[in-house]
C-alpha cells in the first residue's frame, strides 16, 4: 500500500493472492460493464450472464 501511495496511485488494489492482479483488473472491467450496461449487480454471478462474463474473462 505504502508503494502505491507514493506513486500517487488514486486506487490501490489489495492482492488476496488467490486471483492473479490481471484477473482483479478483468473483474473491475466487468463490474463496471454492470453499471454501464444497466446488468444486476454481481453479474458474474448471475445465472443469465454467467457465458458471458466466462468467455470475457477468458480473454
Amino acid at each position: 500500500m505504502i508503494e502505491a501511495l507514493s506513486r500517487g496511485d488514486v486506487y490501490i488494489l489489495c492482492p488476496n493472492n488467490d486471483v492473479t492482479t490481471e484477473m482483479d483488473h478483468r473483474r473491475i472491467q466487468w463490474n463496471v460493464g454492470d453499471i454501464v450496461e444497466n446488468r444486476p449487480a454481481l453479474s458474474r454471478w448471475h445465472i443469465d450472464y454467467a457465458g458471458e462474463y466466462q468467455q470475457f474473462i477468458d480473454l
